[in-house]
């Protein structure tokens, strides 16, 4: 009797082991191979879409009215890295002509006072984009305001310490959505410092 006993505890052992471990991987699963829920990705998209996402992280064209308009073939793709690194001219910030400079820049360029900053691929590209991205390394990353949650901070003019308090439900929700765009091969280009 002692030994079924013990055959069995090592038994629920080795099952709670393998559970845990199944439940582990499939967290880790790259999100393309997740299955996602449809009202998920309407919450995601309604959050992606009231905070104005896609102002920075969606490239212009112009439109038939030949103003700029987002580029939908390029949705949530970042700074487009077919197109050249603005030349930074040499004036001083503040300056009526650095506005000017500026204002002609494409919504997925910002400057601060000491960078020149282009937004990211946000679609599921798994070698450009967060297509390898776990929903927890998307979560930590908005949470604690550093990359995949561990490296470089996010910089101005990402809003994260405001998505921040979204529910863990909204931005499980915004992973799912921006999971469910067009994958888009797109290779944003580094930060540039402007002044040392």
């Amino acid at each position: 009797m002692k030994n079924i006993c013990s055959i069995l505890t090592l038994s629920s052992l080795v099952i709670l082991a393998l559970v845990s471990a199944i439940a582990v991987s499939c967290h880790r699963k790259p999100a393309t191979e997740l299955t996602y829920s449809p009202e998920r990705i309407e919450i995601g998209q309604a959050v992606v879409e009231g905070w104005n996402c896609g102002f920075c992280h969606t490239p212009e064209i112009k439109g038939p009215d030949g103003k700029p308009m987002p580029d939908p073939k390029r949705l949530m793709s970042g700074y487009p890295s077919d197109e050249e690194v603005p030349t930074i001219p040499d004036m001083v910030i503040t300056s009526p002509e650095w506005m000017e400079f500026l204002d002609n820049l494409d919504s997925t360029v910002w400057a601060t006072d000491n960078l020149l900053i282009f937004s990211a691929n946000l679609t599921p590209a798994d070698e450009t984009g967060i297509g390898t991205w776990t929903v927890t390394e998307f979560v930590e990353t908005i949470r604690q305001g550093r990359h995949r949650g561990i490296e470089r901070r996010i910089k101005y003019p990402m809003p994260w310490q405001e998505l921040s308090e979204l529910s863990d439900e909204e931005l499980l929700s915004v992973y799912e959505y921006l999971m469910t765009l067009e994958p888009v091969n797109n290779k944003v280009p580094p930060s540039i410092v402007l002044f040392r």
